[in-house]
């Protein structure tokens, strides 16, 4: 008994030290070289510091609201405007001042953005200028605008978001999407408080640089997960979509624009049923969308932030899908595709699965785009990332990453480590792809399956809708379809 009371006594000795420990704050456990940096290290690090200094010190806020029973996901209301100025450094050199905060002629405004994002430490901003500017500093007059966001990265096990954000931009520019958002890495500095490193980013919007279209009948809409907080925002028929307006405002809708973009997606929606979903959008944009996140591996269906938009009101303008814009959860799907694939949040698991005959030129126009650029994307990232490793930015950033640590008290893998997974995330990736996209089609559909092109494709549907043999008893819809768009369409029972 007694060598076992000495051996207890023993052991708590030992980790006493470690128990005291664990009950210190994570700042007091942090080693003394992870210190908040002084403003000389910031000016001399190699990363743009952008200072905010705002009227009086007053920090913005928000309210914190929860969905109506029965909806999931959290977000904010009420993100008051802060007035200020903001600089820009560079090297120690300012290279973009807004001025003191003059109503429409100088200054900025900025807010609390995000939704579940909004409840950590760290906040993400948006930041609308009284007077457009490039904000990353370009030297052309095109890329001024009013709106950029700071865009935070979330601490998870899977590594650093804002590489994540580097990472998921850089694909969707490679896989031909018209438009991605620039960005850049920088410290954020707010009235004499470091916030650690942010990416200072273009924002979602209308714009001859951003999302083109027309100023008098184009539209830019998002499948929203928080249309419940909004105060415009219609739902489809078939699929009870719920979508809200990006462009333009909600102030400036008018119903009848409602009811003609409702009446719209409600048509892509009974398209893709009846296999003309090819009249109504742009297919190889829709495939560029969709393979980007299948490179990715994206994980997050539901909170994918998926804009679409319409350049104008003619027939020959096309729905085209937006920019990718959330990564926050890339890289999760070994082996699988993206959930936006297969998931039922949005339409490509009918478009490639429930209607997969039907809809055989979207699933051509995804296989030829895989043919055409699907490879070369994963190599050229291979090579982008290889680059970035190696790059003065990387190092420095790794830098302002320990800086970051010690401000939240959190701890994140390296740069090279984020870096390194991606790589071999892209290698094996390419892999499965490869072997996913053209033996077996995407929906299910083997090529040697299908009839020619001079040939007929049969289907058939019970009255839901959901495909069926056509030999069990009770009623079907008989749909074939041939070259040319002619189709035939029978109901018939089975006694």
């Amino acid at each position: 008994m007694k060598s076992m009371r000495g051996l207890l006594s023993t052991l708590l000795l030992v980790l006493l030290p470690y128990v005291a420990r664990a009950q210190q704050p994570l700042s007091a456990q942090m080693p003394a070289w992870m210190q908040l940096p002084t403003w000389e290290e910031l000016q001399e690090v190699g990363l743009p510091l952008v200072e905010i200094v705002t009227i009086d010190g007053e920090e913005p806020t928000c309210d914190y609201i929860s969905p109506p029973e029965g909806i999931s996901g959290l977000t904010i209301d009420n993100a008051t405007k802060v007035p200020g100025r903001l600089r820009k450094w560079l090297h120690g050199e300012v290279v973009y001042d807004s001025g003191d905060y003059e109503e429409d002629v100088s200054g900025m405004r900025i807010k609390i953005r995000g939704n579940t994002s909004a409840y950590e430490p760290k906040k993400p901003f948006k930041v609308k200028l009284e007077k457009k500017a490039d904000l990353l500093c370009r030297g052309d007059n095109d890329y001024k605008d009013k709106e950029w966001v700071l865009m935070k990265d979330d601490y998870d096990s899977d590594g650093d978001g804002l590489l994540h954000l580097m990472i998921g931009l850089e694909v969707g520019r490679r896989c031909g999407m018209p438009w991605e958002p620039q960005a850049e890495f920088v410290n954020l500095m707010i009235n004499g408080d470091y916030r650690g490193v942010y990416m200072l980013c273009e924002s979602i919007k209308r714009g001859k640089t951003r999302i083109d279209v027309d100023g008098d009948t184009g539209f830019v809409i998002e499948r929203d997960p928080y249309w419940w907080k909004e105060d415009l925002y219609f739902s489809t028929y078939r699929h009870q979509m719920h979508y809200t307006f990006k462009y333009p405002e909600s102030e400036d809708v008018t119903p009848q624009q409602v009811d003609d973009t409702r009446t719209l997606m409600d048509e892509v929606e009974k398209a893709i049923w009846y296999g003309c979903i090819d009249t109504l959008i742009d297919l190889e944009n829709t495939a560029s969308w969709l393979m980007a996140h299948d490179i990715l591996g994206t994980w997050d269906a539901a909170g994918s932030n998926i804009f679409l938009y319409k350049y104008d009101d003619s027939p020959e303008s096309k729905l085209k899908m937006g920019p990718l814009w959330d990564f926050g959860s890339i890289m999760r799907m070994e082996g699988e595709w993206s959930n936006v694939h297969i998931g039922e949040t949005f339409y490509f698991h009918y478009l490639l699965e429930m209607a997969a005959w039907e809809n055989l030129p979207f699933i051509e126009a995804y296989q030829e785009l895989w043919e055409k650029r699907g490879c070369f994307v994963i190599d050229e990232m291979l090579d982008f990332l290889t680059a970035f490793l190696a790059s003065d930015e990387a190092e420095a950033l790794q830098t302002c990453n320990v800086w970051d640590m010690a401000r939240w008290e959190h701890l994140k893998p390296s740069v090279e480590d984020v870096g390194q997974k991606a790589i071999t995330w892209f290698r094996e990736r390419k892999e499965w792809l490869s072997e996913k996209v053209l033996p077996m089609g995407i929906g299910g559909v083997r090529q040697d399956q299908r009839a020619d092109n001079d040939g007929w494709h049969e289907r058939y549907y019970n009255l839901g809708g959901a495909p069926t043999t056509g030999t069990a008893k009770g009623f079907h819809i008989k749909v074939g379809r041939q070259s040319g768009r002619q189709r035939a369409v029978k109901m018939f029972n089975i006694r």
